[in-house]
């Protein structure tokens, strides 16, 4: 078959590249002609051995492709900014973006330790504000750039042991949404991938039966999710603000629907919701929740205030 989805010519960072979905992102990025910035920090104890982002370059430039390492610890707003940097140092620009990083932490929300907390926040969420904002003028400049943001289940379906983690990941979900708004007047397409794949990070979980072990082995690579993130980030991708979910060869669009819900008069009460949760809760012609137009945040939702449309934003 003949690959046409190429992105010769452009430039992508991929952080947490060096491992598991992001090692599979960077290699198939710099396999369709992205030159690549391979970020992953150097965690705690690992400090003598070889940074695990060089090794996953050289494996790119190995097989022909272009690509550069990156160590910093993009928890922090001076780190994400050297990643870009990295970007423009060696190949002079930077056009895809690809918030991978990630760690998890499984505890009852009732004795989770602030500190695993926080670090889930600057990790998951903070990072992928630090460095979606010092590329964002560079994307503005060009008036063109894609990012790829990662949220998760978790954050729609909940996540026992996983409060930090699910919360994490609704913050980047709402940091997605905002930024497709704002980017469309710059060329800008802002999605997200609510990836499965069994990977070092998913191992952890403490709930994983044998069996769905063995499942997930077999059939939740991460190079069944990295097509779906190439995609996202070409050219061509028609939509921004929607999270695509990937899974062990499934693909499918994730989003938020409102229903069409009652309206009631100034003489509401208590009882008269508790009444109406029937109506409230039904289904039919339900929609999905649209993007707001571009400096028109007062104006009203969507959904609430607009017509309905099922149709993501181009």
């Amino acid at each position: 078959m003949k690959n046409d989805v190429r992105l010769d010519g452009q430039v992508a960072v991929v952080t947490g590249g060096a491992r598991g979905l992001g090692r599979a992102y960077a290699d198939l990025l710099a396999a369709r002609g992205a030159q690549v910035v391979v970020n992953n920090r150097i965690r705690l104890g690992t400090e003598s051995e070889r940074p695990v982002a060089e090794i996953a370059a050289e494996a790119i430039c190995l097989k022909g492709g272009s690509a550069v390492a990156n160590t910093a610890d993009i928890g922090t707003q001076t780190g994400a900014a050297s990643v870009i940097e990295s970007a423009l140092e060696a190949f002079g620009r930077i056009d895809i973006l690809i918030n991978n990083a990630g760690i998890v932490h499984f505890q009852h929300f009732e004795n989770y330790p602030l500190e695993e907390y926080r670090e889930m926040l600057a990790i998951q969420f903070e990072s992928t504000w630090h460095i979606t904002q010092a590329a964002w003028p560079h994307f503005c400049d060009q008036n063109y750039g894609r990012v790829v943001n990662t949220v998760s289940r978790a954050a729609f379906f909940g996540d026992p042991q996983g409060a930090a983690y699910a919360a994490s990941k609704g913050g980047v979900y709402g940091l997605t949404r905002a930024l497709a708004v704002e980017g469309q007047s710059h060329g800008i397409k802002v999605n997200a991938i609510s990836p499965t794949a069994w990977t070092p990070l998913y191992s952890r979980a403490p709930d994983v039966s044998p069996e769905r072990r063995k499942m997930l082995e077999d059939d939740f690579q991460p190079d069944r999710v990295a097509p779906v993130v190439v995609a996202l980030a070409h050219r061509s991708v028609p939509f921004t603000g929607e999270v695509i979910g990937a899974a062990g060869g499934h693909v499918s669009r994730i989003y938020v629907t409102q229903t069409r819900g009652v309206q009631l008069d100034a003489s509401v009460s208590p009882e008269t919701i508790i009444e109406s949760f029937p109506k409230i809760w039904d289904e039919t012609e339900s929609a999905p929740m649209g993007l707001v137009v571009a400096d028109a945040r007062g104006s009203g939702t969507p959904v609430t205030e607009n017509p309905f449309s099922s149709k993501p934003i181009i």
